[in-house]
């Protein structure tokens, strides 16, 4: 009895499989979304949303909306469709870090603002000043490299990169992922440097 009820529950699985593939390739699009947001959420860790539709880069945890990159007044907004566009390929949805590098930072971070990104985190503040960013660039594997600038005052910050990174990004680019800029203010600049070198998950929605 048993074998012939394991036998029909292989039957119905592969009955239910088949039904799935026969699916129009935006239905099983839609099932793999479903997935990997489910995925994220039922991890309980922070992790980034990328949104093509909304123009919109925020970090999440769970369905909560922690932090949200936006550019400082007087800098060029980042083109988030064509950062969305540069993942590939379209039919993955969740993305990891390939590196991050520090470029540039500072020794201290104020008290206040530190409290603010540390309950955000839910980290130790103290192990927040160990590297205070001012300017970082994350690259995501089969993706994009994004330039993070920040600055208390909406000042520019000069980076110099140095001519052997500069070859190597140029040849990057033949790989058909691009690089990207933006500057935004050193609250979001902590919460998104921590989060990516924690090893983040991103969600890449086109």
């Amino acid at each position: 009895m048993f074998s012939k009820l394991t036998g029909v529950q292989l039957l119905m699985l592969f009955c239910a499989a088949q039904a799935v593939y026969a699916q129009p390739d935006s239905l099983k699009q839609e099932w793999k979304l479903l997935a990997a947001q489910n995925e994220l959420v039922q991890s309980n860790d922070p992790y980034i949303v990328i949104d093509k539709r909304s123009e919109s880069f925020v970090l999440k945890l769970g369905n909560a909306v922690v932090s949200t990159l936006h550019e400082d007044s007087g800098t060029a907004k980042l083109n988030i469709a064509s950062l969305a566009d540069d993942f590939s390929p379209d039919s993955v949805f969740l993305f990891s870090t390939a590196g991050i590098r520090l470029i540039k930072f500072e020794p201290r971070f104020p008290d206040s603002l530190l409290k603010i990104v540390s309950e955000a985190m839910d980290m130790d503040p103290s192990l927040l000043q160990r590297e205070i960013p001012v300017a970082f660039e994350v690259t995501w594997r089969n993706g994009p490299t994004l330039l993070v600038h920040s600055t208390p005052e909406n000042d520019p910050v000069e980076v110099k990169v140095p001519f052997r990174e500069k070859l190597g990004l140029w040849l990057q680019s033949f790989k058909g992922h691009d690089k990207f800029s933006i500057q935004t203010n050193r609250e979001v600049a902590l919460t998104l440097y921590r989060t990516l070198k924690n090893g983040a998950l991103t969600l890449v929605l086109r």
